[in-house]
């Protein structure tokens, strides 16, 4: 949509009596507004409060690594800068970490729940897989179990039975099956007995019964396979895997020192880049800074016994020891010896293929 011209100077003047915050706290939040977790800045990206531990780290710093210019001096001051998130990003993962496992009991009993009800309320769609996925688990379990007890209550009711389609659809999907699936199933048959059909029955169905006996005799019936179906459930509650479902829950506090979330590898990546950053700043700083000077030490002989022609009398020797003249001592290295069946190389001819010979 295009804005005229009396539109644009009516923005242009509310805009010019937007002051924003004037007090010096509202400043100071509003300065914060945009501000994350200080690990990706290229400057000094920290809170406020922290601006004075940089400032106490760059002096200490300082008067450790003694800088001898301004760019040693820059280093210097991003190495206490990179220090401090270094610290930082350690501390929000440990913080993390140990929030995660507090919670961690609580969230992998929720999420079991979670994953139960998602089941449950897919069933209709894919009734085979969401019930047989319900029966792999506990809680899955006691929800069969929970709508199967209140399905025989509905048709075993003392004042008459509460049977109708919706019903009948809803035992299929506990059991995993549709109740238009072909050949009909018992439940199906038994469901459209109780309704006065009984073409899905066979003779022994009570086929000898009349209308109203046999419509009592298939929802006796359709109890009975209730119960049957309640009984297995029970049954695989019993034998259920108690001690594999404590040990998952109890390890779920150990599982969550890792976090695999995108947040936290992020924070990860940010913490090494942190760690890479300072690792390079401290080379570079002992690359410019000059070496310190060399500490002379005194030697261990005195000067008396150093003699004009360049020996010396050591200590530990007597009077009579002799004194022994450091320019007679033939320093020359020995060739080493050669090896059996080689000949020795003529230092003159060193350097000459062996296959050349000298043209006339």
């Amino acid at each position: 949509m295009v804005c005229s011209h009396a539109q644009v100077e009516a923005n242009r003047r509310n805009a010019l009596m937007s002051k924003g915050p004037t007090s010096p706290e509202g400043k100071a939040k509003s300065r914060a507004n945009s501000y994350k977790h200080g690990l990706t800045g290229a400057g000094v990206v920290v809170p406020t409060e922290d601006l004075e531990e940089v400032d106490r780290r760059f002096a200490a710093l300082e008067a450790e690594m003694k800088p001898c210019g301004e760019l040693a001096r820059g280093l210097v001051s991003r190495i206490a800068v990179l220090m401090l998130k270094l610290e930082r990003s350690s501390e929000h993962e440990a913080k993390a970490i140990a929030h995660k496992m507090r919670k961690a009991e609580a969230e992998f009993v929720d999420a079991k729940l979670a994953e139960m009800e998602n089941y449950y309320s897919w069933i209709a769609a894919e009734p085979a897989t969401n019930a047989r996925r319900l029966r792999s688990s506990l809680e899955g379990i006691h929800r069969l179990l929970s709508v199967m007890q209140d399905l025989r209550d509905d048709l075993a009711h003392p004042e008459g039975h509460r049977w109708d389609w919706q019903r009948c659809e809803q035992l299929h999907h506990m059991l995993g099956l549709r109740p238009c699936d072909v050949p009909f199933s018992r439940a199906r048959a038994l469901s459209d007995a109780i309704e006065g059909n009984f073409r899905n029955l066979n003779l022994a169905d009570g086929g000898d019964l009349d209308i109203p006996a046999r419509k009592q005799w298939a929802e006796t019936a359709l109890v009975d396979l209730i119960d049957q179906e309640i009984g297995k459930l029970e049954a695989l509650q019993a034998n259920f895997d108690h001690e594999a479902l404590a040990l998952d829950r109890a390890e779920a506090m150990h599982r969550a020192i890792f976090d695999p979330s995108p947040a936290a590898t992020l924070a990860r990546k940010y913490e090494s880049a942190i760690e890479r950053g300072l690792y390079r700043a401290i080379k570079e700083f002992r690359e410019l800074q000059p070496l310190p000077p060399q500490v002379v030490i005194e030697e261990a002989v005195a000067p008396d016994s150093i003699e004009e022609t360049g020996s010396f009398l050591p200590e530990s020797m007597g009077e009579e020891s002799e004194i022994v003249d450091v320019d007679s001592i033939d320093l020359t290295v020995p060739s080493p010896p050669a090896r059996s069946g080689q000949s020795r190389v003529d230092p003159s001819k060193k350097g000459r293929s062996r296959g050349h010979r000298r043209r006339n």
